[in-house]
C-alpha cells in the first residue's frame, strides 16, 4: 500500500521542477515555516515566506532541478535526500550538489519544511537516527 505522505511530497518535487511554484503550496498548511538555516540561517513563514525563499533563491539559477535519491517516513516526518542540479545564472557554471530535506505534516499538509547540507543532520532531525 502506497504512503500518502511520501506521495504527496513526491507531487511536492515534481511541481517543484515543473516551476509550478504556486501548485506546491496546494501541500502547504497556512502556518508552513520554511527552516533555511544551513544555507541563510533564516526561517520564512506562511504562504509569502515560502514566495519570498522562492524567489530568493531562483533568481540564482539559470535552470535548477531536484531529483529524489532517497525518502523515508517516520511518524509525521518525511526525510528526503535529494541531488540538486543547475546552471548559475550569471557565472553559467554547472553545479551538481547532494542535499535533504525534512518535510513534516499535519493533516497531510507540510507545516515545515527543513533544509540540510548533512544528511546526517536531516535524518535526525526526521527521527530516523539518534
Amino acid at each position: 500500500m502506497a504512503d500518502r505522505l511520501i506521495e504527496i511530497a513526491r507531487e511536492i518535487y515534481d511541481q517543484f521542477n515543473a516551476g509550478n511554484f504556486d501548485s506546491v503550496l496546494a501541500h502547504a498548511d497556512p502556518e508552513l515555516e520554511v527552516h533555511d538555516r544551513d544555507r541563510t540561517g533564516r526561517v520564512h513563514k506562511g504562504r509569502e515566506g515560502w514566495h519570498s525563499f522562492i524567489r530568493e533563491w531562483m533568481e540564482t539559477w539559470e535552470s535548477y532541478t531536484v531529483e529524489v535519491v532517497d525518502i523515508e517516513r517516520k511518524g509525521d516526518s518525511v526525510f528526503i535526500h535529494l541531488l540538486q542540479s543547475g546552471v548559475g545564472r550569471e557565472s553559467g557554471i554547472e553545479f551538481s550538489e547532494p542535499f535533504s530535506q525534512v518535510l513534516t505534516f499535519r493533516d497531510e499538509k507540510v507545516v515545515r519544511f527543513e533544509i540540510f547540507i548533512d544528511r546526517a543532520d536531516a535524518e535526525r532531525a526526521a527521527g530516523l537516527r539518534n
